[in-house]
């Protein structure tokens, strides 16, 4: 029996591992992989503490400082999560785990473009992460499709790798920080697209063509798609409320509909999605859950400062 299990390992389920081992709570993180959509960031300059560096390097010392304090890493998949009483189980493709509390931060996986050819060429020349793919297309021209700053980051990334890249975007102006959209401006090898948008990928074993809405074809290795993320509804349904975006809400505590689930990171209503902010949510989770285990067992909560003062 865990005191907590938190189901996700990026910026919020590792820092709520941190928090939840320092307050002494068997702690159990559940996930696919380390830092999740932060560990691909290749260049992060605006997490307090650090002028410049990568997220696979930040969200390593997530995790070294997760397991410092005791917190069990188990790299599994959660399929389903269910309430008996006052408890929870957790099921995964191959183990069963018991805890009194739940962390739901497994954030959200990449939004597809839907358009054919997409499906038949992943992992074939269409890929949803620059940082993990941008190398096997060097000295090669690719596309990546968004407007955000994910999507900027990626075309600027890959613009150190690949001979030239198409930066297509449906809108008329970039919705990205002006830092970005004037970086990408300045970078010869990027050709930018506005207005544009992908309706078709080609190729034979792999990538080879893509068509765009306006007729126009363009040849390319590798299409990046890089428009955003979904939450996965899957194991959430029934077990907590969600809004009309599928994302968790949550009260200030990070406290879900369900007693004893709380819930931290891109996967909440929370309107900003920062790496940081995922990190504030992951900390607040795992002391409300340290919380509602203590009340629960008849002892004293977390007393603020404030409230000692005040007595």
């Amino acid at each position: 029996m865990y005191d907590v299990i938190i189901v996700g390992g990026g910026p919020a389920g590792l820092t709520a591992g941190i928090y939840a081992g320092r307050r002494a709570l068997k702690t159990l993180i559940l996930s696919r992989d380390i830092g999740g959509q932060a560990s691909k960031a290749w260049d992060i300059e605006n997490y307090p503490g650090y002028e410049k560096t990568s997220g696979a390097d930040l969200c390593s010392k997530f995790f070294n400082q997760a397991k410092s304090f005791g917190a069990e890493v188990k790299f599994e998949e959660a399929k389903n999560i269910s309430k008996k009483d006052d408890e929870f189980e957790v099921k995964t493709g191959s183990n069963a785990y018991q805890s009194k509390t739940i962390i739901l931060a497994s954030g959200k996986k990449p939004r597809e473009l839907g358009v054919p050819g997409e499906e038949e060429f992943k992992g074939k020349g269409v890929s949803y992460c620059a940082t993990c793919d941008g190398p096997f297309f060097k000295e090669k021209t690719i596309a990546v499709i968004g407007g955000g700053n994910s999507a900027l980051d990626a075309a600027l990334y890959c613009s150190k790798i690949c001979s030239k890249i198409y930066l297509i975007y449906r809108g008329t102006s970039f919705p990205a920080e002006q830092f970005l959209a004037d970086k990408v401006q300045a970078e010869e090898k990027i050709e930018v697209l506005l207005e544009s948008e992908i309706t078709i990928i080609s190729g034979s074993q792999t990538v080879e063509k893509i068509e765009l809405k306006s007729g126009k074809s363009l040849d390319v290795s590798g299409v990046i798609v890089e428009i955003g993320y979904v939450v996965d509804k899957s194991i959430l349904e029934n077990l907590v409320d969600l809004n009309e975006k599928g994302q968790i809400k949550t009260s200030n505590e990070q406290e879900t509909s369900s007693l004893g689930v709380f819930a931290a990171g891109d996967i909440t209503d929370a309107a900003y999605k920062q790496i940081v902010i995922a990190a504030g949510e992951g900390a607040k989770a795992a002391l409300s859950a340290f919380d509602y285990i203590q009340k629960k067992e008849g002892k004293k909560g977390i007393v603020g400062d404030w409230e000692k003062k005040n007595k």
